[in-house]
């Protein structure tokens, strides 16, 4: 299969300076979300922990251009090989390089066909965890290819796992194991997997049109704020309106996508997933940084309509009893890792999530990504992660 030969060969990866400091910044809100996390799950892979225990705050990384989280996933495979084999530690960059590339290239492979039933985060993913081990472990380029068409034969995760619910932290554990087992196995791959009744493209409802490489570090963004990604655009509006308005509030207008108004409409998962929930704490906060217990007077001076604009923007517009004003962010912020006001933003989610402990964390991507992490760094690096 092509797509799988273009993965497989690390030769056409492209480092940058550029990309390398984007890296960095993408390990340490990995590693700050993974510490974060707890799980009472009794799992004996590395991996699988890692990857539960950096959503279990849906914090974690996200490619808006596809829908995906691959960071989760990736960099959970990754650790574990890291782990596992610390002399293989000056692959660990190029390894970034090749899982990020192999999730984003994947998933604007499969196409917006194959999101609409599959969890698209998952079946990338396991493709990700795949390449980012089989680069770590310097397999050849037939090896990785075969354990690319291994993890593509037997992934999976179904879009009615409710990320509400919590069920699709289940999908990232199981895409990094597969993904971890497929490079690690040396088993022979199926052959054809791809076209056909019985073949990939008819039953993930793959569209294949898109052939372009991706490097997807770029187009990965952090989740900056304690609310979730789909309103992070829409509370920060909010912040932002409010710092300029005066007097009693009398109306907040919501203008959001149809699918964001779907899905956070407070049926299922409780106030998180409640987008008017989010917006009456934004309001009351006045820092985006920040989430209170919403109150019912704001609550019901709340409306909302669906518009079009990319789903993770929104358009709002305010009115209290000295005006009115209205802003309107199609994409959401953190994806500019040169922005001082970003930078800000992410050290205050990192502090509100482990504290000065992030300092640790910021030190452990530079020793990795510089290949200067010796084993007592990496023993350290366990610990830090998961003591």
């Amino acid at each position: 299969m092509e797509l799988f030969d273009r993965l497989s060969d690390l030769r056409t990866i492209s480092q940058s300076a550029e990309l390398n400091k984007r890296l960095e910044i993408l390990l340490t809100d990995f590693l700050v979300c993974a510490r974060a996390g707890s799980s009472s799950a009794d799992i004996e892979s590395i991996g699988a922990r890692l990857a539960i225990n950096s959503n279990y705050h849906d914090a974690d990384d996200i490619d808006w251009s596809v829908m995906t989280h691959p960071g989760s996933i990736m960099w959970a495979a990754l650790i574990d090989s890291l782990i596992r084999l610390p002399e293989n530690s000056k692959n660990f960059l190029v390894s970034a390089y090749a899982g990020y590339r192999t999730s984003a290239t994947s998933a604007q492979y499969f196409g917006a066909s194959h999101r609409k039933n599959w969890h698209v985060t998952t079946t990338a993913g396991t493709l990700a965890a795949t390449s980012a081990a089989c680069a770590y472990r310097d397999l050849s380029s037939s090896m990785h290819t075969s354990a690319l068409e291994n993890a593509a034969a037997n992934m999976g995760g179904i879009a009615v796992a409710d990320r509400r619910t919590g069920a699709a932290i289940f999908n990232r554990a199981a895409a990094t194991t597969l993904g971890l087992l497929a490079a690690t196995s040396d088993q022979p791959s199926a052959q054809n997997i791809w076209d056909g009744e019985r073949g990939l493209r008819n039953l993930l409802s793959i569209a294949g049109e898109n052939t372009q490489t991706y490097d997807g570090i770029s187009t990965a963004s952090l989740r900056l704020f304690p609310y979730s990604g789909f309103i992070q655009s829409q509370n920060l509006a909010i912040t932002q309106l409010a710092q300029r308005l005066s007097g009693d509030l009398i109306s907040i207008e919501l203008g959001i996508h149809p699918v964001t108004m779907e899905l956070l409409n407070g049926s299922v998962g409780g106030s998180y997933w409640d987008y008017k929930y989010g917006a009456a704490s934004a309001w009351q906060v006045k820092d985006v940084t920040q989430c209170v217990e919403a109150k019912n007077d704001v609550l019901e001076k709340i409306s909302s309509k669906a518009i079009e604009i990319p789903i993770s923007g929104a358009e709002v517009t305010i009115t209290t009893s000295n005006g009115s004003d209205s802003m309107r962010i199609e994409i959401a912020p953190g994806n500019d890792f040169d922005s001082a006001q970003e930078k800000q933003w992410r050290e205050a989610k990192w502090q509100r999530l482990v504290g000065k402990d992030y300092l640790e964390a910021e030190s452990f991507a530079q020793l990795l990504l510089n290949n200067q992490a010796n084993k007592n760094a990496i023993k350290s690096l366990q610990e830090f992660l998961l003591a």
